[in-house]
């Protein structure tokens, strides 16, 4: 097994990069931190390499990828991870190619979602409510390192695509339903079977013209003072809602 010990080594500057969104196209890898992540991606996908500290390789088995580990110091480890305290693994990836949109929902739309936590707690929810397509316009990256562990390792079971507004306007067979602040209908008056929930931007949401292109709108219900909900709130509540009618 190859041993990184120094974070001057070339690979470690690879995978420092890997954090800039254009060098992660470049050259189509992301970086996937943390036991369960990994674990979960290598189930479905071979990776291009694993990185692993001396303790995490004692303790862990991984005879199907052991070729493609590679031993690094603890302090290589924290080099080339971004969480604070990493458990020890880290993995790369190829970065899909681009899908064409699909031609059927059910699923999710994410239009401008700025934080990657909303992001991937999104992703996340929508694989636990068995929505497993995701088209998103801008916004951060989905293959940002911060997106891919709010995913919690939720990426197997997804679909992603990345489009812009007109394209997925083009696409007249898609349904769309907006999530909205008001004037939307109330989930039990609406049915989701086999539409999309299109969730804005967190500070702007959708624009006037993007409402308008979605063929339904909803709105939920808040009894209390809250002027609004938290954008991955208020998509997990739709989900929730569509999930019921899929």
């Amino acid at each position: 097994m190859n041993y990184i010990s120094s974070t001057s080594n070339e690979q470690v500057k690879h995978i420092v990069n890997l954090q800039d969104k254009a060098y992660r196209y470049e050259h189509r890898q992301f970086l996937v931190e943390g036991t369960r992540a990994c674990t979960q991606l290598l189930e479905k996908y071979e990776p291009v390499a694993i990185y692993m500290t001396d303790h995490y390789y004692r303790n862990h088995e991984l005879s199907t990828y052991d070729d493609l580990v590679i031993g690094v110091s603890d302090h290589v480890m924290d080099k080339i991870c971004n969480t604070k305290n990493p458990s020890g693994i880290c993995a790369i990836f190829t970065i899909p190619e681009t899908l064409p949109l699909p031609q059927t929902g059910p699923g999710l739309v994410l239009v401008e979602v700025s934080d990657p936590g909303n992001m991937g707690t999104l992703i996340r929810t929508a694989a636990a409510m068995n929505i497993n397509k995701i088209i998103i316009i801008g916004g951060v990256d989905p293959y940002n390192p911060k997106v891919i562990q709010s995913t919690a390792g939720c990426l197997t079971n997804i679909q992603i695509y990345q489009t812009s507004w007109q394209q997925l306007k083009a696409q007249k067979n898609l349904e769309l339903c907006a999530l909205v602040v008001q004037n939307g209908k109330q989930p039990d008056e609406l049915n989701l079977q086999n539409k999309y929930i299109v969730v804005g931007n967190e500070a702007h949401g959708l624009s006037n013209e993007q409402t308008l292109d979605c063929q339904e709108k909803m709105s939920i219900p808040m009894p209390g003072n809250a002027e609004s909900l938290n954008a991955a709130i208020a998509g997990a509540i739709g989900l929730y809602v569509m999930s019921k009618h899929n």
